[in-house]
Parts: structure tokens; C-alpha cells; sequence
């Protein structure tokens, strides 16, 4: 006869059930949403990564080679397994299940186990989150150090113990600022609660800002002994401005006016599904007004820093884009909000609205333009296909294709425009004379692919179907005449 006390007995069924639909709903999601290597920032780190392979240490040439928490480990898959498409997911998907995990704990600590679980089933489904999980990103290694490093500080006490947690908090929170700079405005409201010296000891405060500035002096540090300039990483971040492309602000928001156009990405984004929709009707349940104080607690300090995030950088629109990687702290603590709500229903009502929350996002996920390049994919391909003449393509497409190509073992690349009679590869509808000898149409999205399998392309709406069939342009490779 098993002689374990009731709850273990009833504990285990229910982690295993947990463990099991966080499992399943990280792959389909990953299944949904998988990009893989965009040939954008995550060549830039890999550029980082390699220089301290080949000359460590490196100090960093720009803006992302100085994100040290990510290019470090990057550095190290690459050694371990070594070149090739797999080192950059495996660099991904790392930061993937830490934040899912760590998202996990903290929902758990705030509300209890069955909270945890629903918050990691959320989040490895969160389109944000994995929209950043198949490509090397550094906003999941941020966000991971800055929830972590909270979960640190909300319980640090004044004695000793509580103080080298505090330091640890403040270690990860530097370790986030490395991440990005901007990791700097959720941490502003930590001011607010040294002022009010609640829920957390200002002396536990004023340690984790020892412990933040151990991390960020051992860079500057670094940087002086590299180069003669401690604030180095600080002068690249400050003149990354020009780099920034405002148009993106566009991409995926639906914006009408700027006081309200950060709210009106939390409502009305692919990124977030109807997390924020639910984020006030949870709030209204009450599932926070039940919660014992060390859960409370908790809860107050992340929510803090999310606020002072979200204020932050509404306040900053025009120097920030509204990217929605910018509200992963917040969307975070709403999904810790909504499962400890979804925590206290009952089991058919909690099933319905996670089914149907998941589901949701899986659609938004599946959605998603999977080839975000799929010009350069072609050019690439063209490479392929035609492997004994030179393929000429624009300027932009050739740079961007510079790893793939050394992937593939390609070198029969050349910037437009090319010589009469030779071959170039550009938009279906741009017009080049000459004779097409192959097409790359656009990959439909994975909805798509789905939608046209069932013969129910017909039906849809032409708009709708240039987003679902064709989200990227066609592509031809001509001949061109003599």
C-alpha cells in the first residue's frame, strides 16, 4: 500500500496532465509559427558570435555583437554543434523554454501549481513569445532576466539572505539592460517602491542596485580594457537611433492617434491575440483579491515594472518603434493575471476558455508570413537551381543571402544588373525584359496551405487571400536578351 499523503498522490496526475499540454501546445505552436533564419539580426549576432570564436575576446563592433548575454551563448552552441541552421534554432529555442519556464514559477509563486501550468501552457502559445522562438532574438533572454530578476526581488527581505537575493535580482536585471538598454524603464518603477518601501525593503532595493551595477561595471570595465572606452556599449546604443525604421510601426498596429495607439496595440495585434481583452474581465473576477500576501506581493512588484514598461514607452513613441517585443513584460504579467483567474474556475468553464485561447493564438500563429525575406530565399534557390551560371539579383538581396549561400556552398551570386543574355532574378511584376526561365512563387502562410488543401480558397475574400496565399512577392528568374 502506497503510503504517500493524499495531495502528493493527487499532485503527481496533475503535473504530468501540466507538463503534458505545455509539451503539445509548444509544438503546435512552434509547428504554426516556426520562421527559422530571417538573415536580419540574427545574422548580426551570429557576426558577434563568430568573433569570439575566432578573436576572443571581442568587444563588440555595433549594436548587436554587444549584447553579450545572447551573442555569448550563441557563441557557444556554434562550438558545441557547429555551423549550420541548427545552431541558430537551438539558440532560440533555449531562451524559448526558459521563459516558459520561468513564467511558469512565477505564476505558480503568485497564485499556486495549477496557476503555473496554465501560465506556461499560455505562454509557450503567446504569439510574441513565439514569434521570437525560432529565430536568435534577444528579447526572450530579456524578458527571462527581467521576470526572473522580479521574482528575485519581490522576495528579498532586510536580512542577510534576503540581501544576496536582492544582489541576484539586481545581477539578472543587469543582465537584461545588456539584453537592451530600453530593459531600463520597467526598472524605473523600482524607484516608486524605495519611495513608498513597500512591498519590498528599500535596503533589498538598494542591493539589487549594487548587484545591477556589479554586472554593468564588470562590462564598462571590459569595454576600457578592450578598447579605452568604458561607456562604449552606451555610444553605440545612443547613435542606434538612425538605424531604427519607423515605418514599422505600421507593420501588424492598427494606429489612429498616439495617446492611445500603445493601448491600441495590446488590443488589436497578432502578437497578442485576445490576452488583453481577457486581462480586465480577470481582473474583475477578483483573482487577485484572494491572493494570500507573499503571492500578492510578488504579483505587485512584476506589475509595477510592467506599468512603468508600458507608460515608458508610450511615452517614448517617437523614439521608439511600437513593435509589439516591447510589451512582452507586460503581455507576461497579464497571462500570469489570467491564469491565476483561470486557475480558480471551474475545470469545464477553465478547459473551454484555454482551448479556446490557444486555438486562437495557433490561428494567428499559422497566419503569419513564414518567409519574411522570400526574395533573397529565392535568389538563393535560383542559385541552387542554376549552380553553373551567375544569378544577379538587387544589391540588398545579394547581402542578406551571404550566409545562406555559404550554407548551401554558393557562389554564383552577383548584384544586378548583369550582362545581356545572363540571368537575373527579380519581381514577377517589375517589368525586366527578357525571358522567364523559372518561378518562385510566394509559399502560401500555413493557414493557407491548409485552407487551399480543403478547396476553400474560392471563398475567401481577395484581400484576406493575398495575406493567406501570397504574402510575399512572386518571383521570376529571366533571361535577359542579348
Amino acid at each position: 500500500m502506497d503510503m504517500r499523503p493524499i495531495d502528493r498522490l493527487e499532485a503527481a496526475p496533475r503535473h504530468g496532465l501540466g507538463l503534458a499540454a505545455v509539451l503539445i501546445a509548444a509544438v503546435a505552436a512552434l509547428a504554426a509559427g516556426w520562421v527559422g533564419f530571417m538573415a536580419s539580426d540574427d545574422e548580426l549576432y551570429w557576426h558577434g558570435a563568430m568573433a569570439w570564436l575566432t578573436q576572443p575576446p571581442a568587444a563588440g563592433a555595433d549594436h548587436w555583437s554587444t549584447r553579450f548575454p545572447l551573442v555569448l551563448t550563441f557563441a557557444g552552441v556554434l562550438r558545441v554543434m557547429g555551423q549550420g541552421y541548427a545552431a541558430f534554432a537551438v539558440t532560440a529555442l533555449i531562451f524559448y523554454v526558459l521563459l516558459v519556464a520561468v513564467t511558469g514559477v512565477y505564476a505558480a509563486r503568485v497564485a499556486g501549481a495549477r496557476a503555473g501550468w496554465i501560465a506556461a501552457l499560455l505562454t509557450a502559445s503567446l504569439p510574441v513569445v513565439v514569434g521570437n522562438a525560432t529565430t536568435v532574438s534577444v528579447d526572450l533572454v530579456e524578458a527571462s532576466a527581467l521576470l526572473a530578476g522580479a521574482l528575485l526581488l519581490a522576495d528579498a527581505g532586510a536580512d542577510r539572505r534576503g540581501l544576496m537575493r536582492a544582489g541576484g535580482a539586481g545581477m539578472l536585471f543587469g543582465v537584461a539592460i545588456l539584453c537592451r538598454e530600453t530593459s531600463v524603464l520597467p526598472l524605473a518603477s523600482l524607484g516608486l517602491l524605495f519611495l513608498h518601501g513597500r512591498p519590498v525593503p528599500r535596503v533589498a532595493i538598494l542591493a539589487a542596485g549594487a548587484g545591477c551595477a556589479v554586472v554593468l561595471g564588470g562590462e564598462a570595465l571590459f569595454q576600457y580594457a578592450l578598447t579605452g572606452d568604458p561607456l562604449r556599449r552606451w555610444t553605440i546604443a545612443f547613435h542606434h537611433d538612425s538605424h531604427i525604421d519607423r515605418a514599422a510601426n505600421m507593420e501588424g498596429n492598427v494606429l489612429l492617434w498616439p495617446p492611445i495607439d500603445p493601448l491600441l496595440v495590446l488590443l488589436v495585434n497578432d502578437d497578442f491575440g485576445w490576452l488583453f481583452w481577457l486581462l480586465p474581465v480577470a481582473l474583475a473576477s477578483g483573482a487577485t483579491r484572494v491572493l494570500l500576501w507573499p503571492g500578492r506581493r510578488r504579483l505587485v512588484v512584476v506589475a509595477a515594472m510592467a506599468a512603468a514598461s508600458f507608460l515608458l514607452v508610450a511615452a517614448l513613441h517617437t523614439k521608439l518603434v511600437l513593435n509589439p517585443r516591447y510589451f512582452t513584460l507586460p503581455a507576461l504579467v497579464a497571462v500570469i493575471v489570467v491564469a491565476a483567474s483561470a486557475a480558480r474556475m471551474r475545470a469545464g468553464r477553465r478547459a473551454a476558455l484555454l482551448g479556446a485561447t490557444v486555438g486562437a493564438n495557433l490561428l494567428l500563429l499559422s497566419a503569419g508570413n513564414a518567409h519574411p525575406h522570400w526574395p533573397m530565399e529565392a535568389l538563393v534557390r535560383a542559385a541552387g537551381d542554376f549552380p553553373r551560371e551567375t544569378v544577379a539579383g538587387p544589391a540588398g538581396d545579394v547581402r542578406r543571402a551571404a550566409l545562406s549561400l555559404r550554407y548551401a556552398g554558393r557562389r554564383n551570386v552577383a548584384a544586378a544588373p548583369t550582362a545581356p543574355g545572363g540571368l537575373q532574378i527579380a519581381r514577377a511584376d517589375a517589368g525586366v525584359a527578357g525571358r522567364i526561365v523559372a518561378r518562385y512563387p510566394s509559399p502560401p502562410t500555413r493557414l493557407g496551405a491548409v485552407v487551399r488543401a480543403l478547396g476553400l480558397a474560392p471563398l475567401v475574400p481577395a484581400p484576406v487571400a493575398r495575406r493567406l496565399f501570397a504574402p510575399a512577392p512572386d518571383m521570376v528568374l529571366i533571361r535577359l536578351r542579348d
